[in-house]
């Protein structure tokens, strides 16, 4: 009887512990890069790059640049994203953001008759804030909207800083 109680217990135990499926956990994904298209439409592509840290902090940057000739150069956006939600994929956040921005210059010179305009490069920069939801499905892709704005300190100027993005975890 020992032996057959023994043998019952060795059985069951055995096939618990063998029987338990293992759940390949999918790891989470940190970088992202994404395109916005709602600049892209207004003649001035936006390529963001974010690194999502922990739950609710993001680091990234946005580069852009007319398409058409444009008093702006370029600009340079790195920000910081806190986002207010169970994780950073489904939820509504806040930007902080730096702008560099290189702008044409123009001088004009009507002393004379003769009118001539000249004008050189310069470079800006200024502070921002925006605000905005992000969305991203199970396979990866992104979808956000946002919307903000920015002060740039030489020109005293007012910058927007307005999106339709899609893009990729990776």
């Amino acid at each position: 009887m020992k032996k057959t109680l023994c043998t019952i217990t060795a059985l069951c135990l055995f096939f618990t512990l063998f029987s338990q499926e293992t759940v390949k956990v999918k790891p989470v994904e940190k970088n992202e890069i994404k395109l916005n298209l709602l600049m892209t439409l207004m003649s001035f592509p936006e390529i963001s790059y974010e690194h999502v840290w922990g739950s609710n902090i993001g680091l990234g940057a946005s580069v852009g640049f007319p398409v058409e000739n444009n008093s702006t150069s370029f600009q340079i956006l790195p920000y910081t994203r806190f986002y207010f939600g169970e994780n950073a994929t489904k939820s509504f956040f806040i930007e902080a953001s730096l702008a560099f921005q290189s702008y044409k210059n123009y001088n004009y010179d009507n002393y004379s008759y003769n009118y001539s305009s000249t004008y050189h490069n310069d470079f800006d920069f200024g502070l921002g804030v925006s605000f905005g939801y992000k969305y991203v499905n199970s396979s990866g892709l992104i979808g956000e909207l946002f919307f903000g704005l920015g002060r740039t300190f030489d020109r005293d100027d007012v910058y927007t800083r307005i999106g339709i993005s899609i893009g990729k975890q990776f």
